[in-house]
């Protein structure tokens, strides 16, 4: 009897010591531990994705839905590059569950669509902390808040991402579908540096609408286009953040930074925006404030401390 209690014994901690070892544990911000598979899982600005779903778009590309495949194709030819198969939810890692999403203010237009939606922020000094964290800071479009939505974005990032990045901050621009992400080139920015993220219609015919995401002033190569995707109607301005451990200080020194001159068209005339914040963990010190709903001239201001 005890030689098979130790045996059972045994094999439980043999067990134990394989799923530990296949299995990564990290501490949130909320306080929540979250499970990573391995070395595998890539961080985007809509969580930990495989990195096999994580594609660079070079200059002189663009994605495109076909047929309801999502591809990719040589801008000048039409050539297709890669054709990453069809439109298709695939459950992320469970990292993903609250998206990192810890401030934002977020807006549904209706009617008419969005033609183009820009946002001015100036580029925060360095965390104290230069630990193993991640921010992103955007203002972007989505075509609803569901799994199978997507998101066009021009992204402040600080921090590693599949993008690269480091202890410095960096932009690019992103869109990320329910089973793919992709990004730009990576472009070094300073601190004090102006930031002007724009998305804007491009094209639209019936129910497909093509947009692309840039910072203004910013070289093509850091741009994407998509084209003949859904309407996205959702607006947000959005604190991100990954494996920030003390916020005090591995945020930026900065009290907050303002999303400011805010403007979202429909057409040739100014929405009538009416922002809704929120915040992951209720009372704590990262939040959105709503300054003003004006277009042009809106402000949402994020607050790190």
């Amino acid at each position: 009897m005890n030689t098979i209690t130790l045996r059972q014994w045994a094999l439980a901690a043999l067990f134990l010591l394989v799923f530990a070892a296949c299995r990564k544990e990290s501490t949130t911000q909320s306080g929540l531990k979250t499970t990573t598979s391995s070395s595998d899982l890539v961080l985007t600005p809509a969580g930990y994705m495989p990195s096999s779903n994580v594609h660079f778009v070079a200059p002189g590309n663009h994605l495109v839905v076909s047929n309801g495949r999502l591809q990719q194709l040589e801008t000048r030819t039409g050539k297709m590059i890669r054709d990453f198969g069809e439109v298709t939810v695939t459950p992320r890692h469970k990292t993903t569950e609250a998206q990192g999403w810890i401030a934002y203010a977020w807006w549904t237009n209706t009617g008419s669509a969005i033609t183009r939606f820009t946002t001015t922020w100036i580029v925060p000094s360095a965390p104290t902390e230069e630990g193993g964290q991640t921010l992103f800071l955007f203002n972007g479009m989505q075509d609803g808040t569901t799994h199978s939505s997507y998101i066009i974005q021009p992204v402040l990032q600080w921090g590693p991402s599949a993008a690269g990045g480091g202890k410095f901050w960096a932009v690019t621009n992103w869109y990320v579908s329910g089973r793919h992400a992709f990004f730009g080139s990576l472009i070094n920015v300073s601190p004090g540096a102006t930031l002007i993220g724009v998305m804007s219609e491009t094209a639209a015919s019936g129910k497909k609408y093509s947009y692309n995401s840039s910072f203004k002033g910013y070289p093509a190569s850091s741009a994407l286009q998509v084209d003949s995707v859904p309407q996205a109607f959702w607006a947000a301005e959005t604190l991100e953040s990954y494996n920030v451990t003390m916020p005090a200080t591995m945020y930026p020194p900065n009290a907050g930074l303002s999303m400011h001159d805010i403007q979202i068209l429909k057409g040739a005339a100014n929405a009538s925006i009416s922002w809704n914040p929120a915040q992951a963990v209720s009372g704590s010190a990262q939040r959105a404030v709503v300054i003003s709903n004006a277009s042009p001239g809106g402000q949402v201001d994020i607050f790190f401390r």
